[in-house]
């Protein structure tokens, strides 16, 4: 991914909308959509938000695996045996 993302204005995507969306399909890289010459939305390849919130999903969980262990370690584990036990 190059460090800064390709942008068009809102009168481009009403005047080549298939041409931008094939070469977001096509380069895999976001294209920022400027309305009055501000970021407004992004167009994106339907394969790299899937990547992109997979990769979303390992960090929470890698993060979740890291609280477990410090918990773990600082003696703080509790059992439940219930759900009420979980809301005192």
């Amino acid at each position: 991914m190059s460090f800064l993302p390709q942008t068009v204005s809102v009168k481009d995507i009403q005047r080549n909308y298939r041409q931008i969306f094939n070469q977001a399909k096509k380069t895999k890289e976001p294209i920022i959509v400027l309305n009055n010459n501000k970021p407004d939305v992004a167009i994106l390849d339907i394969q790299l938000l899937e990547s992109m919130i997979k990769q979303i999903e390992l960090t929470d969980a890698l993060e979740a695996i890291k609280d477990y262990q410090q918990a773990k370690k600082d003696n703080k584990l509790i059992n439940l045996r219930s759900l009420a036990d979980l809301i005192d």
